[in-house]
């Protein structure tokens, strides 16, 4: 039995922009949380550190304001939140909300 589980981790709005690429199949831990992705994203995913705060907070505890995270199509404020646990195949969506201009 495999310690880690795939899933699609996908950024948009703008988000894309803070990180490698706008889809990455990963593999997690299994057991993770929503907030462990957070931490993973932080940890192995984003490029543009100077400007991760558009996409997580200092802690990389909560997503930034303006950004709306999805898992498998779905808010994750319909669902347990930062507590949700991630399933494999599941696909976690960051989409920025906020535009600059």
């Amino acid at each position: 039995m495999s310690n880690t589980i795939p899933v699609t981790i996908d950024f948009s709005g703008g988000a894309e922009f803070l990180v490698k690429a706008k889809a990455q199949k990963v593999q997690i831990p299994a057991k993770s949380t929503l907030r462990d992705v957070l931490k993973f994203v932080r940890d192995n995913l984003v490029t543009d550190v100077h400007r991760i705060n558009m996409l997580l907070s200092d802690d990389a505890s909560e997503v930034a304001h303006g950004v709306i995270t999805l898992i498998n199509d779905t808010d994750t404020g319909l669902l347990s939140e930062y507590d949700t646990v991630i399933e494999a195949g599941d696909t976690i969506t960051f989409v920025s909300t906020l535009h600059g201009g």
